[in-house]
């Protein structure tokens, strides 16, 4: 995926790389944060919507947020939303490059979205999606018959929007979408005067009613997480690219998916679950104790000699998710987890920010610092 996507000629690599672009296709269904947002909500646009238009609108930035890349600084730029206020009913579409990859009527009764075949074969193939089970719930798979990659994307239609936040659970699916976007993103494209901040702002507001857990359940979740952890993304040949370590790259990325089924196992003798993603925002780590106090962790690899840089990116990760969490109510206490921590100054460094600090090294002692730790 990264050498496909590196032979591409794109602008999006002004925001970002091939290699995290491949990486980010195949992570878990989980959308962008909601700051920025891009634009100024124009007003209480939503007072003569019912309830399902507003589903609608939430839906499509859900959407937008989970399948485009670098959404809040592409908007505008690599895609749109439309409102067709004119049609009847009236429509939201989500286009990306030169492709409507999203339509919804505001009345609920249909959800078309478009996504590269690739992963949804390959998951058929595999077994891992029940094609009579889509049949049963009324989801119609088409070749599209738009010309772009005309042969490598298909076309899925709802009867209704339960049905299609089922089908935006589904890991192939967005990684699908999530595919098509890159290749379709990579621009430039001129959507001239038809983009309208306001209409994004409005889909990004709504799209707090389904951040959380799976679309349709409660934000935060009675568990103490979104979604069950996936672990690494499977390795792959990556392309020799110039300042591009694959070695030291895949070694970071195989050390984070072992620390966080450390962790998960730690916990799981004390009969406690723990998950990834919190209320929407993308945490590593997140879990409630015997007691209902809920933590969040920042697992951050150290490979080589890199232990004071990641150190400091995973205190700032944490911090900003405990921030985002707390402005959404949800209070928690705030985990580092790190390969190892040679420098004596780090503990104290922690404490002072009310983080936790937890090495790989010393697996014994996570559970006095976990059970001993003052309230979020």
């Amino acid at each position: 995926m990264t050498e496909m996507l590196a032979a591409r000629r794109s602008r999006l690599w002004q925001v970002t790389t091939p290699a995290d672009l491949a990486a980010w296709v195949f992570r878990a269904p989980a959308p962008s944060p909601l700051d920025p947002v891009p634009g100024a909500v124009d007003g209480d646009w939503a007072a003569g919507l019912d309830e399902t238009g507003r589903q609608v609108w939430a839906l499509a930035g859900w959407v937008a947020r989970t399948v485009v890349p670098d959404a809040a600084a592409t908007a505008g730029r690599y895609w749109i939303l439309s409102h067709l206020d004119d049609a009847a009913p009236a429509m939201v579409r989500l286009t990306v490059g030169v492709l409507e990859i999203l339509g919804l009527y505001e009345t609920g009764e249909e959800i078309w979205l478009r996504s590269h075949a690739a992963p949804i074969v390959s998951a058929i193939d595999a077994g891992a999606v029940d094609l009579e089970e889509w049949q049963r719930r009324g989801i119609e798979v088409a070749d599209d018959s738009t010309r772009t990659l005309a042969e490598d994307k298909v076309l899925l239609t709802c009867p209704d929007l339960a049905t299609a936040r089922w089908l935006l659970r589904q890991p192939p699916v967005v990684a699908g979408m999530r595919l098509l976007s890159c290749w379709v993103a990579a621009g430039p494209y001129s959507f001239e005067g038809r983009y309208r901040p306001e209409v994004v702002a409005r889909a990004w507001q709504a799209s707090q009613l389904l951040d959380g857990d799976g679309l349709d359940a409660p934000t935060g979740g009675g568990n103490g997480f979104d979604r069950p952890y996936t672990g690494a993304a499977p390795a792959g040949d990556l392309p020799a690219q110039r300042s591009f370590d694959a070695d030291a790259y895949w070694a970071g990325v195989s050390e984070h998916d072992r620390l966080c089924r450390a962790l998960i196992a730690h916990l799981s003798r004390s009969d406690l679950a723990a998950g990834a993603g919190l209320a929407g925002v993308n945490v590593d780590m997140a879990w409630r104790d015997a007691d209902g106090r809920q933590f969040i962790a920042e697992a951050k690899s150290v490979v080589g000699d890199n232990e004071a840089d990641q150190l400091r990116l995973g205190l700032g990760q944490v911090l900003e998710y405990r921030h985002r969490l707390a402005t959404r109510g949800v209070a928690v206490t705030a985990v580092l987890l790190t390969s190892r921590c040679t420098d004596p100054v780090w503990p104290a460094v922690c404490a002072g920010s009310g983080v936790l600090l937890l090495t790989g090294d010393d697996e014994p002692a996570w559970r006095a610092t976990l059970t001993t730790a003052p309230d979020g």
